[in-house]
């Protein structure tokens, strides 16, 4: 168990918390001129893991298995239209800020998605292939570095603090460990259908706030390049993976 959760660790946890600092070190560093294009970085990103989530759900999702499509839309609907009511209800009664809750709901989308990876990674250690697991490691840990800029590039102007960091970082990169352990038990497809489709919506809703917020008038072409240099990212780390691997990500 202990080895099990040392890999989510380091395919995890630690990529994530380096991808947070990095982020955290740009935002004080760049001149204020590139929180477009960071916010942009941080939807590509978003945009990216968002149609892997929905390839994943779909090839869950059984044409001739009605419950499969209740689960789907129905985890969908709970995360992508339940968060901007929950948004709503917040603004209409003057508690919360949204640019301080939206890199949580980044991480919390972007654990579920990891929880997947974590998943890969102990099936692997587990079968005794283990030189497939340590490359899944390093392959998921260069992907998952990436992650940390779209948590942060979400934040847009609002001021994160080191426990904000700290927090950010096991809410996205903890998942990893509890999907390597859960990868010891044989789980349902309907279990990891609705974890895929719950994480697709938040990071949809994350989505079409960002854009909203940032995608006004002269800003839309930092934020075009800034999500092409996100989707970038995260598309040439996965191919590199999948080089090595063989195993998607």
């Amino acid at each position: 168990m202990l080895e099990l959760i040392g890999l989510g660790i380091l395919a995890g946890v630690v990529p994530v918390y380096l991808g947070i600092g990095v982020a955290m070190w740009l935002r004080r560093s760049l001149p204020r001129a590139w929180e477009t294009r960071l916010i942009g970085l941080a939807t590509g990103v978003l945009v990216y893991l968002f149609f892997d989530l929905m390839h994943e759900s779909i090839e869950l999702t059984g044409a001739r298995d009605p419950w499969s499509w209740v689960l789907f839309l129905g985890s969908l609907l709970l995360s992508f239209v339940g968060l901007a009511l929950l948004e709503e209800q917040q603004l209409k009664h003057g508690r919360g800020d949204r640019a301080t809750a939206l890199p949580y709901v980044v991480a919390a989308g972007m654990g579920l998605h990891n929880l997947g990876e974590g998943l890969a990674i102990g099936a692997s250690y587990s079968s005794g292939a283990w030189v497939l697991s340590w490359l899944l490691i390093i392959g998921f840990a260069l992907h998952n570095g990436t992650e940390g800029f779209g948590i942060i590039g979400a934040a847009g102007k609002a001021t994160l603090s080191f426990r904000d960091a700290l927090l950010l970082g096991v809410v996205g990169g903890v998942p990893t460990c509890l999907g390597t352990l859960l990868s010891s038990l044989t789980l349902s497809p309907s279990f990891s259908l609705v974890w895929y489709a719950l994480a697709a919506g938040s990071l949809l809703y994350v989505v079409f706030t960002l854009v909203a917020l940032a995608g006004s008038g002269s800003r839309k072409v930092p934020l075009a390049w800034g999500a092409w240099v996100g989707i970038m990212l995260m598309f040439t780390t996965a191919m590199l993976l999948t080089l090595v691997t063989g195993h998607r990500s």
